[in-house]
């Protein structure tokens, strides 16, 4: 496809006058299947171009018995040259006039045709995908704009941006940071909700099995839209701004702003955790997220338990430990599932 993309005029000349090869004809032939305008666009030429070839195979004419029949005439009468030579001129400027519109339409429609094959040429799209407690840190797309993306995620985007937009899909939760370019957005499709940005940064939160779809902006300006048009509603789209979180719900498509209140929602990435005074449940909730593991409270009064502390880049059982001690706590367990429960003595 990408020789189809590099030098497709040259490409389709080929193929209609039959000088491709087996390779170059499957490219062509791959490229008609995709639409039935790229189908009636390829026929439109291929007609133009019968014409052409056949107009100019009705005008041959021998050359050498032209030029006698002109002589003969004008040895016959002297008289007559001078209307001859006017004929001739007439004839000459008439066909000169009808093959210059001729040309005009084939370079009109071999324009047309060019400039249509570049943007209809299908986008080849690439998708990465996070696994299960799986998290990419760092993907540059093709505009150098830099995604992460949490465990079970795909995101799904072209093998190069076309057009007046940059358009990607996100199925889980991922973090954006975007090149910025004021002539080409930065469009994310998440569910029934629709992201537009110039250059920022923010997380999008969509797994597919979630009522919400969330955005919440660390730099610049976000737009997030309900894709949704069957309802009219008057909360479709909001803008966001740092610090702020942007809810579509997807019962009723509509949208919610609000002040982000979580400092962890980006802990996922960075493991950065800062507990101010929250409850030990709350806290249990954020370092399942953050580390993948599950973490059982053996008594439910221990949920209500006030903790504060914060934690750089500290693995999971160092930070459990810490909440042991400080609750006089036993703790339990493996690198992936573990208990902490009030000690019996």
């Amino acid at each position: 496809m990408e020789n189809i993309e590099n030098r497709n005029w040259e490409l389709v000349a080929k193929y209609l006058a039959g000088e491709t090869n087996n390779h170059e004809n499957l490219e062509v032939e791959a490229w008609l299947k995709e639409s039935e305008e790229n189908r009636k666009a390829f026929e439109e030429s291929k007609k133009a171009l019968k014409k052409t070839n056949a107009y100019y195979r009705s005008n041959r004419f021998n050359t050498n018995e032209a030029w006698k029949n002109v002589y003969a005439q004008t040895a016959r009468s002297q008289g007559k040259t001078v209307q001859f030579k006017k004929k001739r001129k007439e004839a000459i400027s008439q066909f000169y006039k009808y093959a210059a519109v001729i040309v005009l339409a084939l370079l009109l429609g071999s324009v047309g045709y060019y400039i249509g094959f570049i943007n209809r040429v299908p986008a080849i799209y690439s998708e990465i995908i996070s696994a299960d407690k799986q998290v990419l840190q760092e993907y540059v797309l093709p505009d150098g704009s830099v995604v992460a993306l949490n465990s079970n995620s795909k995101l799904t985007f072209p093998k190069k941006f076309r057009g007046d937009v940059r358009e990607v899909s996100i199925e889980g939760e991922a973090f954006f940071d975007v090149v910025p370019n004021a002539e080409k957005p930065f469009v994310i499709n998440a569910g029934d909700a629709q992201v537009k940005v110039l250059g920022t940064s923010f997380t999008v939160n969509a797994y597919p099995e979630n009522e919400t779809v969330e955005v919440i902006v660390k730099t610049g300006k976000v737009q997030v839209i309900s894709k949704n048009t069957e309802k009219e509603t008057n909360n479709r789209e909001v803008f966001l701004t740092p610090g702020e979180k942007g809810t579509l719900f997807t019962v009723n498509h509509t949208i919610e702003k609000s002040v982000n209140t979580d400092p962890n929602f980006l802990s996922w990435k960075t493991h950065d955790l800062v507990f101010d005074n929250v409850p030990l449940g709350e806290v249990i909730r954020c370092l399942e997220k953050t580390y993948h593991i599950e973490i059982q409270l053996s008594e439910p009064e221990l949920s209500d338990l006030r903790y504060e502390g914060h934690f750089d880049q500290k693995p999971a059982k160092f930070v459990l430990d810490i909440i042991r001690l400080t609750f006089n706590l036993d703790l339990t367990g493996d690198e992936e599932h573990f208990v902490l429960a009030s000690r019996k003595n």
